[in-house]
C-alpha cells in the first residue's frame, strides 16, 4: 500500500510539472476508455518536453484494467519517467514503475516518430534490481484521411515483460475505428498472455479515445 501511495504521489508531481512547463507544440495526450466482454481498461500516454527548446521532459504510460465482477483480477501499471533527448527522436528515460508486484526503479530508451498520419513508439526498459526484469513496449498508429471530416484510425500496442529465465506477461492490443478532431472510437480487441506457460485471455469490445492538450 505504501508503494502505491508513493507511485500516486510521484504521478501527481509529474502532472504538476507538466502543467507548469507544458509545451503545447509537443505530442498531444490520448486518454482511452475500452469496455470489453471480459474487462475494461483506461489508458493514458504522455510524452512531453518542459519547453520547446528543452531536451528534458516526462514520459508517462499508465494503464488500469478492471474486471466487472472480481476485484482481485484488476491490474495496474503506472510507468512514470523523466526523459532526456540524446539525438533526434531518441531519449533516455528513468523513473519508477508500479505494478501489482510492487514498486521498482526503471530505466530505458524511448524512440518516437510522430507524423500527421503515422505514430510509432519503441520503449525497451530494465528494472534496476539484483534480478532484473525487462519489458519492451511498441505502439504503432496509422490514420489515413477518409474525407474532410474523418480519418481511419488503426492502433497496435504490444508489450512483453520477461526475465532471463521466463516470460511474465505479454499482450497485443488492437484498435480499428474512426478519428475526427481528436476523438477516436470503434472496435477493440485485446489478447493477453500470462506466465511462463501462457494462459491466453481475449477481450473484445468498444473503445473511445479523446486527445487533450
Amino acid at each position: 500500500m505504501k508503494d502505491l501511495k508513493f507511485a500516486k504521489l510521484f504521478t501527481i508531481i509529474l502532472f504538476v510539472l507538466l502543467l507548469i512547463f507544458n509545451d503545447t507544440s509537443a505530442q498531444p495526450i490520448p486518454v482511452e476508455l475500452m469496455l470489453g466482454n471480459n474487462f475494461g481498461s483506461v489508458n493514458i500516454t504522455i510524452n512531453k518536453r518542459f519547453s520547446p527548446e528543452s531536451r528534458f521532459g516526462i514520459f508517462l504510460l499508465n494503464s488500469v484494467e478492471f474486471d466487472y465482477n472480481e476485484d482481485y483480477k484488476n491490474s495496474l501499471i503506472l510507468r512514470n519517467m523523466f526523459s532526456v533527448e540524446t539525438v533526434k527522436n531518441l531519449e533516455i528515460v528513468g523513473g519508477l514503475i508500479y505494478t501489482n508486484g510492487g514498486l521498482d526503479p526503471q530505466t530505458g530508451l524511448l524512440y518516437t516518430l510522430s507524423k500527421k498520419k503515422v505514430f510509432f513508439l519503441f520503449n525497451p526498459n530494465i528494472n534496476i534490481e539484483s534480478d532484473p526484469a525487462y519489458d519492451i513496449m511498441t505502439i504503432f498508429e496509422f490514420k489515413p484521411k477518409i474525407n474532410d471530416r474523418f480519418n481511419l484510425y488503426t492502433h497496435f500496442k504490444f508489450l512483453n515483460v520477461f526475465t532471463a529465465d521466463s516470460n511474465f506477461k505479454s499482450y497485443q492490443w488492437m484498435r480499428l475505428g474512426l478519428e475526427s478532431r481528436g476523438l477516436s472510437f470503434g472496435l477493440a480487441f485485446n489478447l493477453d498472455e500470462h506466465g511462463p506457460n501462457p494462459s491466453v485471455e481475449t477481450n473484445f469490445g468498444l473503445f473511445v479515445q479523446k486527445t487533450i492538450f
